[in-house]
């Protein structure tokens, strides 16, 4: 009881300087302090254990976007919305309720405590509203870490466990400011952007699906915790997308996409140069279906630009973040967000692997979310601190070929029990990850080398990969000894691991900026008032000696039984 006293005296002062110079003006600042140092004093239920840790998040989203297809708006419109997320934890840093999700409901329960621990907030700054919704949400979200710590206790009775995991990491108080300038942008603008750029591919006579679309999002975010650390954010940003796909007669299927970022209006190319990018869709599009078709190819494959960057993300970066390994809602929600892997799969070997060679030995990988450009390039995966109020950080991740570590959270995991800053918000992710050579060459001298691989393995041609999506290539050539380049429409890589980065051979001098929304694909994105973070890849061309390419898979839709009105225009 007096460590708890103690605990709740140190809140006290602690989080009093955060806020102190907001509470006069910033009504939803006060109702935060207020409510969580009523509920670290007054919350319990009788024989159960009081919190020993609470965080609140609010973050306040006004969105603008417009979508358009083939010139023709599709929808356009402003939101304004305003979310509040709820951490309760009891027990102990050692061991607590967190990293549980046990029972038979699996998914279910899931989903369940996504939906408890997200709540819509009034917009208006109504101080006795807010409250409300904090003590309802705390209540609850309580209850249930009384319940998940019960059913966590019994069922690790049932466990051998070779080594104690802390719960949570221990982190100093602190208090953290990161504002932009908001973003004030026109929607009659943005409309009039998306129009002209999706009518470019009225030129595309077989187009089937295409869209430009335009979004600015001006994002406040408020963070405290019964630790005493606090943050405001504030970082907006601008996003332009283009995209198309079609078919060909025989059915393949063929896509391709454009995308620029943001942090101002003024940092967007303006709209010539996105009605440009776009139409270079249409162009590379068209290439592609006249290109010759992908045959079976064992040798050397040159990875160039933005296909190295997307190599490098989805197949070996996607393996650096270190998550619990046991059963519980955060593991799952990572999993299916597209990021959180289970015990059982290869992220645990990673694990493993700290200590042991995963690259070539000229190469290293560092995070480093603190950077804002490199070489006049604007790097978009930068943040002074995470979601968790912990301050980011470089943190070298493979040494000379050698795994150092793994990104963290405040969840420790074997080996790995303090965080390195990487908990972004939708699960533990890189924030600018450089992949750095020792050795490197020019980008010439790599095609030469490529062209010599081939001569040594007696083939015909050797392949370049440009441009990515998972395993297919949107944008492939055959190289022959002369030089020489044919486009193809439909190689896939095959059967391609994280193993095989450490047979790259050489690498470029010359390194490509590239930045995605993670997890594009994945449930994060399509669950509402829920961002995508950011990463950006700096990462060199990369030689590698052997690669399987084949013709992509046969299983397509059939085309339309009748041709694209477009055709005839």
């Amino acid at each position: 009881m007096k460590k708890l006293s103690l605990a709740l005296a140190l809140f006290g002062l602690t989080t009093v300087s955060a806020f102190a110079q907001q509470k006069q003006n910033d009504i939803v600042a006060r109702a935060m302090q207020d409510e969580m140092k009523r509920s670290m004093d007054e919350l319990h239920i009788e024989a159960q254990e009081r919190p020993y840790f609470i965080s609140y998040k609010i973050v306040d989203r006004k969105s603008m976007s417009a979508h358009a297809s083939l010139g023709g708006l599709t929808w356009s419109g402003e939101t304004h919305n305003r979310t509040l997320t709820v951490t309760v934890r009891v027990g102990g840093y050692e061991y607590d309720s967190g990293n549980f999700n046990g029972g038979p409901g699996g998914i279910l329960e899931l989903f369940s405590t996504v939906g408890s621990g997200l709540n819509i907030l009034p917009l208006d700054d109504n101080y006795d509203e807010l409250r409300r919704k904090l003590w309802l949400a705390t209540d609850a979200a309580y209850k249930k870490a009384v319940e998940d710590f019960s059913a966590k206790k019994a069922a690790d009775k049932n466990r051998n466990k070779a080594e104690t995991i802390p719960s949570f990491s221990k982190e100093p108080a602190r208090q953290e400011w990161e504002t932009l300038p908001p973003i004030d942008a026109k929607l009659a603008d943005a409309e009039h952007l998306v129009r002209t750029a999706s009518a470019v591919f009225r030129k595309l006579p077989s187009v089937e699906t295409s869209e430009a679309e335009f979004e600015v999002d001006n994002i406040t975010e408020r963070f405290l915790n019964s630790e005493g650390t606090t943050y405001i954010r504030q970082v907006p940003e601008v996003y332009f997308h283009a995209s198309a796909s079609l078919q060909n007669d025989s059915g393949e299927s063929f896509a391709d996409s454009y995308s620029a970022h943001g942090r101002s209006l003024g940092a967007m190319p303006n709209e010539a140069a996105l009605v440009a990018s776009t139409k270079e869709i249409s162009d590379r599009l068209t290439a592609r279906m006249n290109g010759k078709s992908s045959k079976h190819y064992i040798g050397p494959v040159l990875v160039e630009g933005k296909a190295a960057d997307e190599l490098f993300a989805h197949d070996f970066a996607s393996h650096l973040p270190a998550r619990h390994t046991g059963s519980g809602a955060g593991s799952i929600l990572a999993m299916l967000s597209g990021n959180g892997l289970t015990e059982t799969s290869s992220n645990s070997n990673m694990i493993n692997k700290i200590g042991g060679r995963v690259l070539p030995d000229f190469l290293s990988v560092v995070d480093n979310p603190q950077l804002t450009q490199m070489d006049g390039q604007p790097l978009f995966g930068n943040y002074k601190f995470d979601e968790e109020g912990v301050p980011s950080q470089e943190t070298t991740l493979v040494k000379d070929g050698i795994l150092k570590t793994l990104l963290t959270s405040r969840t420790p995991v074997r080996g790995i029990h303090q965080s390195s800053g990487n908990m972004r918000e939708m699960s533990v992710l890189p924030g600018n990850l450089f992949v750095k050579a020792s050795t490197s060459t020019s980008r010439e001298e790599l095609r030469k080398q490529l062209i010599d691989l081939v001569a040594k393995r007696g083939l015909e041609y050797g392949i370049i990969l440009r441009r990515l999506s998972g395993s297919a290539a949107i944008e492939a050539v055959r190289i022959y000894p002369d030089g020489r380049e044919e486009a193809l429409r439909n190689a896939h890589i095959m059967e391609f691991t994280i193993g095989a980065f450490k047979d790259v051979l050489a690498v470029s001098t010359e390194r490509t900026v590239y930045t995605e929304h993670a997890s594009a694909s994945s449930l994060a994105v399509r669950m509402p008032f829920v961002d995508a973070d950011l990463i950006t890849y700096v990462v060199p061309d990369m030689l590698f000696e052997e690669m399987t390419i084949n013709h992509g898979s046969g299983n397509t839709p059939k085309p339309p039984s009748i041709s694209s009105p477009l055709a005839s225009n």
